[in-house]
């Protein structure tokens, strides 16, 4: 994991830093193109100044701009005496002779850095060879502390990338890593689970083989063990099977509107006669009528569910209440029982997978820990709630919320 968040750390800085590297070249690029655009634009209009101006009036205007120079020459290429120049340009003046006519060009000269232009024109009803010098030292400087900006500001904001990299591979990772940490649990406990049936199924048919001739009916205390246990795996896997396609986000089908009180005489016609026969009391207790919008099948296991670990956790003579109301805008399900309760601490994790307060009862009772989190499920795809909180005077009361049917209102699904 940790070589993976290094991956996901520099995969995004060297997306960050190749954005912030080009946006800082075409910001440089963009600004020294257009200065330059400017220079080239002042020494096109120091040319046609040079062209339209008289020739006694050129020896006044000359210089065009205190940035530039001009150097005028005759056609054998001496110096025309009537333009002169500084022995700072005189001495190399040869530096100019191999640019072309007409195009603009930069040269480094004594330090410094010219832009520069070279054209023929008639003076005097002489040609000429007029070449105009404009100092770019400047342009250059403005340039050149611009890079160092650019440079600085991308080296603070690479670090400052770099940081958000890491925020952003650890906000990457804590889901990966809770899915892994989850998927690891879960094959902990699944194996954990597993292991026990597998090992008494085992011992069950090591035990036959031992004395094969022996008739089925001698083996009954072998053979009824490995059954039980067949059986409970095969539960297992069928809720395990549930939850996964639950996890890949199926949607549920079959959605239709009844009155959960239906669903509740339904169910208290069966367990009330389970009730009986354990030797405890189911109270049902309708209300008015509560119409809903959802799957009745997932519904209906879901109450199951919550009926089967009321029965089991609730002592001889003991009561089991199953109501069914409704508050504004929700549908409520409530179960309750004065069995053995649920410790404060454990309230929120009944609904995680295969957690079981007591695992040698909950074997013994052939549950697998996973009955409550396909209730969860089930109460969360018809985007209702369902909470599970002790009585005061003992026992538990598992109460599901799910909304009631409004024409407009989309239902939140996965499917089985």
């Amino acid at each position: 994991m940790k070589k993976k968040k290094i991956r996901i750390i520099i995969s995004y800085a060297s997306i960050f830093f190749v954005i912030i590297c080009l946006f800082a070249v075409s910001i440089f690029m963009f600004v020294s193109t257009n200065q330059m655009k400017n220079v080239d634009s002042d020494l096109m209009l120091f040319k046609s100044a040079v062209q339209r101006v008289h020739d006694r009036e050129l020896k006044v205007a000359l210089p065009l701009n205190p940035k530039t120079v001009t150097i005028v020459k005759n056609a054998n290429g001496t110096l025309d005496p009537d333009f002169p120049v500084t022995e700072f340009y005189r001495d190399s003046l040869s530096k100019f002779n191999d640019i072309p006519l007409e195009e603009i060009r930069t040269v480094a000269f004594k330090g410094g850095y010219y832009r520069t232009i070279k054209f023929n024109h008639f003076l005097e009803g002489q040609p000429k060879e007029v070449q105009v010098l404009y100092n770019i030292d400047s342009d250059i400087r403005v340039m050149n502390s611009l890079k160092k900006i650019l440079i600085n500001g991308t080296i603070l904001i690479i670090i400052a990338c770099i940081m958000i990299s890491y925020v952003l591979a650890s906000a990457s990772i804590r889901p990966m890593k809770e899915s892994i940490e989850k998927e690891r649990a879960f094959l902990q406990d699944a194996s954990h689970e597993l292991r026990t049936p597998i090992a008494v199924i085992q011992s069950r048919l090591e035990g036959l083989l031992r004395n094969p001739e022996e008739k089925i009916i001698d083996k009954y205390e072998y053979i009824e063990p490995a059954l039980r246990e067949s059986r409970r795996i095969s539960r297992m896997v069928s809720n395990l099977m549930i939850l996964t396609r639950a996890d890949a986000g199926a949607s549920l089908d079959k959605l239709e509107s009844f009155d959960l009180r239906k669903l509740g005489d339904d169910i208290a016609i069966i367990y009330g006669e389970f009730a009986m026969i354990q030797n405890k009391k189911l109270v049902y207790n309708p209300t008015e009528e509560v119409v809903i919008e959802g799957n009745y099948e997932k519904l209906h296991q879901l109450l199951i569910i919550l009926m089967d670990n009321a029965l089991k956790y609730t002592k001889d003579q003991g009561v089991i209440e199953l109501s069914i109301c409704s508050s504004k805008d929700k549908g409520i399900i409530r179960v309750s029982d004065n069995g053995v309760g649920i410790k404060e601490e454990n309230l929120d994790k009944v609904f995680t997978r295969f957690f079981r307060e007591d695992k040698a009862r909950n074997r013994n009772n052939g549950g697998t820990g996973l009955g409550l989190s396909i209730a969860r499920w089930i109460a969360e795809s018809h985007g209702g709630t369902i909470t599970a909180k002790n009585r005061k005077e003992g026992g538990t009361v598992i109460e599901v919320q799910l909304p009631k049917e409004h024409k407009n209102r989309p239902l939140k699904s996965q499917e089985i």
